[in-house]
């Protein structure tokens, strides 16, 4: 074939209905975590604003292509802690290309000491196949896609509700979380003869903050485990960071890939950038993956320094 799209034409012309997982793969995910946990919302204290883009498998045509934006904060409402949150990605992969806008509701009580929070999120998930690009070989070995009845030959979209909901648990030095995806299992129809179904997900996630004996450096190591019943993904990560500003560190993702992780903070701004090397056959057709990642906190307590008081003229 010229161009690379076997896997797409596997999934269609295989079965009328799709399945694929749906959820953005992260190799930060210690700072994105609230596009898979609705419970993250508003952990930061902050008004916490990420993007992130990642470009999958580069040397491969039309390989994916992911970008996503989220910005959460807390909200207190009377004696109630809350965080909200919005989330917007897109991802192109092949011919398809997926949409999300999610809101996300985080409800917070203090507990042993840290802050447990109970998530929900809900929003319009968008896919689209553009049949018009499908290319498959003349010869007798091949159908053509006009006389298969399970391959679009146009433009097709779909929309649904996705829902997803989560818990998470942040203490000084530790945090853990985890998220179920997708719960009403939405399955949108591309045209009349094909079904696009995305199923449940869950992920787990934990990390811990160890402060070495040179108050200089700390170590953050941090897992990450992610599964729709079909497929399993698990990072084991570890980073060390150094004077709170610099930051580096590798993961591994079990039988996929090693990613080298790097990062710095001035201020409020954190940039973030991860390579994944391949460790799989992928490497014939592929370097690796790149992704990076710009978060900005505003502050949004404003306290008071002093330096505005006045004292009495009668005093002076």
């Amino acid at each position: 074939m010229k161009r690379v799209f076997l896997f797409v034409i596997a999934l269609i012309t295989c079965t009328m209905s799709v399945r694929a997982q749906s959820d953005m793969q992260l190799s930060q995910y210690f700072l994105g975590m609230g596009y898979y946990n609705p419970a993250y919302a508003g952990t930061t204290g902050d008004l916490n604003m990420l993007g992130l883009f990642r470009q999958q498998w580069i040397g491969m045509p039309n390989a994916g292509t992911s970008f996503f934006v989220i910005a959460d904060m807390p909200l207190k409402l009377g004696s109630l802690n809350n965080g909200i949150g919005l989330v917007v990605n897109t991802e192109s992969i092949g011919l398809f290309q997926f949409t999300k806008v999610a809101f996300q509701y985080a409800y917070k009580q203090k507990l042993f000491g840290g802050t447990l929070s109970i998530g929900l999120q809900g929003g319009i998930y968008n896919v689209g196949f553009d049949g018009t690009k499908i290319h498959i070989p003349e010869s007798p070995d091949h159908t053509p896609a006009e006389s298969d009845p399970a391959l679009p030959t146009t433009s097709v979209q779909a929309m649904a509700l996705d829902v997803n909901a989560g818990i998470y648990y942040t203490h000084k030095n530790f945090y853990a979380g985890f998220g179920a995806t997708h719960l009403t299992a939405p399955e949108m129809a591309l045209g009349e003869t094909t079904n696009y179904y995305i199923p449940m997900g869950l992920n787990l996630t934990g990390g811990y903050n160890i402060q070495l004996r040179n108050p200089l450096y700390e170590l953050q190591p941090s897992v990450f485990l992610k599964t729709d019943m079909q497929t399993f993904q698990a990072d084991i990560t570890a980073r060390m960071v150094y004077n709170k500003m610099f930051n580096g560190g590798l993961s591994w993702r079990i039988n996929e890939s090693v990613v080298v992780l790097l990062g710095a903070t001035f201020g409020r701004l954190q940039v973030g950038y991860a390579y994944d090397f391949p460790t799989t056959a992928m490497l014939k057709g592929s370097s690796g993956s790149h992704e990076v990642l710009v978060r900005y906190q505003l502050k949004l307590k404003k306290t008071k320094t002093g330096k505005n008081r006045h004292k009495s003229v009668r005093i002076l």
